[in-house]
């Protein structure tokens, strides 16, 4: 029989379909019954809402253009950090609060920092660029819009490198979801054309 390996290419490939297309189907299926207890509409509640570590500023780029900004109009560090700490997320919030607190007591800058809690990223950067106008006492306001491109540039670079490996990630699995597609639509309707008719 002329057409069996052409047949027993199309029921190979039907199988294949059937099994990458059946065993999901099922899994959602099993997750589905899984979530409906009786904590999954709470829970579901619970997600749609904004995250509270998300609220308020966390970039750290734009604290510190705020930062010198409010030094160019006049503003010292103490109360710049004060204005940053009261529009920052939560955890910033946290972490500069007993700084500005320290700082108007009149501790020195380096005793401030010193607190139990553990800073975030973000504080950490911007105290490192404040650092040299509390202890010189030097106007650093363009030391700070340009420590604030430096960071911008970083995070671009930074962004632009993730990009670059998504798409070297996703070339596997593009190439298993159209491979077949190609197989299917563009070399089996050939392969079917090129059997003798009989």
């Amino acid at each position: 029989m002329p057409g069996a390996p052409v047949l027993l290419m199309i029921a190979a490939m039907t199988l294949a379909a059937f099994i990458s297309f059946a065993a999901p189907t099922r899994l959602r299926a099993r997750l589905r019954l899984r979530d409906w207890d009786s904590e999954a509409p709470q829970k579901s509640l619970m997600a749609a809402r904004v995250d509270p570590a998300a609220d308020g500023l966390r970039d750290t780029a734009m604290m510190l253009e705020l930062v010198a900004s409010m030094l160019d109009a006049g503003a010292g560090i103490r109360r710049a950090l004060e204005l940053i700490a009261q529009c920052a997320s939560p955890p910033i919030r946290q972490s500069l609060r007993p700084v500005v607190a320290a700082l108007a007591l009149g501790t020195d800058w380096e005793t401030a920092w010193r607190t139990p809690i553990r800073h975030p990223a973000e504080v950490v950067r911007l105290k490192d660029a404040l650092a040299f106008a509390a202890l010189t006492g030097a106007p650093s306001a363009s030391i700070l819009y340009a420590q604030a491109a430096r960071e911008r540039r970083e995070q671009f670079r930074a962004a632009e490198k993730r990009a670059a490996a998504l798409g070297v990630k996703l070339v596997v699995p593009l190439g298993l979801c159209s491979l077949p597609a190609f197989i299917c639509l563009g070399i089996v309707p050939v392969l079917i054309a090129m059997l003798p008719s009989g």
